[in-house]
């Protein structure tokens, strides 16, 4: 039989029964549709997070002091006090571009501005090794190392906190609330509004920023030390090696002591083979509606087989064998599965869109999704096929003409 002819029979077939063709098809249409509409959302869900993190210094790791032993029950052990001589061990660490040693708190300081108070966080900083940060003043000037009683406003404290925003040459107090003791300070500068954040140190937008020296009178510690040390690295792609050499030089200063040491770009990676998992498992969720619609074609195969065995007995009879039967269903149940994938394409494009619209809620179609969608529903039809195809192949001419 050529195929010419095959597909002219199954054309012909769909047409003379539309309602059965239609119904079988409905099951594959709803489960591509609903796999191009997970891979779809998981996507995006990947896109968005790789959109919030483009800016950020993949280049950039950080120090902290603390972690657990490794015993394998994650005991704490003794933190690490983080200080000079450990500034000084990393910058001479090889591949270290440049390295800048914190001081931060967060909900023990309170900050008055013409009568109102809010709780803000205050980051100590060297302003001589923040270049980035000093980059970003809006308005006013950054600070100096040898500032005491200075500050700069990210750019959400100056303008949004207050009913009034907060200009350089504007005076506040800063109190600690542990002890209440009370601090005046000078605006000099306010950062600009920054969209780039860090997986390890957030955003610049709500925080104060001051000097060391400056720190170390309000929160009257004796034993001063660094809640982080930003580290950057030369090559980005070095990232792994630089970091065991900067271990290998920390355990000099901080021996029984523990520190850990944050990667950005590998906690990027480990948040986006997590969403990889969970875009292939809601694909997953889709290929059972498509599994069903498989189901389905089954059954309609099956019925289209009893139907037609007279039909069958007669192309036996002119001499068609067993494989141009088989080969006829196949073609038959695979033209419907491509017909009705691509329907479910369309279908689950436009709600993708739709859902990314209304719902506010990032999701992308990609070239992939359509082609796992596709694949999927004309594979699952044309596997749905066989066995129909099969037992139709074997059908006894000689019976199949007596059959009503």
């Amino acid at each position: 039989m050529k195929f010419y002819d095959a597909l002219e029979f199954v054309f012909l077939s769909f047409r003379g029964e539309k309602f059965k063709t239609i119904m079988s098809s409905l099951g594959i249409i709803i489960g591509v549709a609903a796999i191009v509409v997970m891979l779809s959302v998981g996507e995006g869900l990947i896109t968005g997070v790789s959109g919030v993190f483009s800016d950020m210094d993949l280049n950039m790791v950080q120090v902290i002091p603390g972690g657990f032993d490794e015993s394998g029950f994650g005991r704490p052990m003794k933190a690490a006090i983080l200080d000079d001589k450990d500034v000084s061990m990393l910058e001479g660490v090889v591949g270290v571009e440049s390295v800048s040693p914190r001081t931060q708190y967060y909900g023990i300081f309170s900050m008055l501005f013409r009568d109102d108070e809010s709780s803000v966080g205050i980051i100590a900083i060297t302003p001589s090794k923040e270049p980035d940060l000093s980059r970003s003043i809006e308005a006013g000037r950054f600070l100096l190392d040898s500032d005491r009683n200075s500050a700069v406003l990210g750019y959400d404290i100056a303008n949004k906190m207050f009913d009034m925003p907060i200009n350089p040459g504007s005076h506040i107090i800063i109190e600690n609330t542990m002890t209440h003791d009370t601090f005046d300070y000078r605006v000099v500068g306010v950062l600009k509004d920054s969209e780039q954040m860090s997986i390890l140190g957030g955003s610049s937008n709500s925080a104060i920023y001051v000097t060391h020296a400056s720190m170390k009178s309000i929160i009257d510690i004796e034993d001063y030390s660094y809640t982080t040390i930003n580290v950057w690295v030369e090559d980005e792609d070095k990232v792994p090696e630089t970091i065991v050499r900067m271990e290998k030089a920390l355990q000099r200063t901080n021996k029984n002591e523990q520190f850990t040491i944050f990667d950005q770009g590998s906690i990027l990676e480990s948040i986006t083979e997590l969403l990889n998992m969970v875009k292939y498992g809601l694909g997953g969720i889709g290929a059972i509606a498509l599994a069903v619609g498989g189901i389905g074609i089954i059954n309609v195969m099956m019925l289209t087989v009893t139907e037609r065995i007279k039909e069958i007995g007669i192309m036996k009879a002119v001499g068609a064998n067993k494989g141009d039967i088989r080969t006829l269903f196949l073609i038959e149940s695979g033209i419907l599965g491509l017909v009705s994938g691509l329907i479910g394409v369309s279908l689950g494009g436009g709600l993708a869109y739709l859902i990314s619209v209304l719902g506010d809620f990032p999701s992308t179609v990609t070239m992939m999704s359509i082609l796992i969608g596709l694949s999927f529903g004309v594979i699952t039809s044309v596997v749905a096929g066989v066995y129909p195809a099969s037992r139709a192949a074997r059908l006894d001419p000689v019976e199949a003409l007596r059959a009503e």
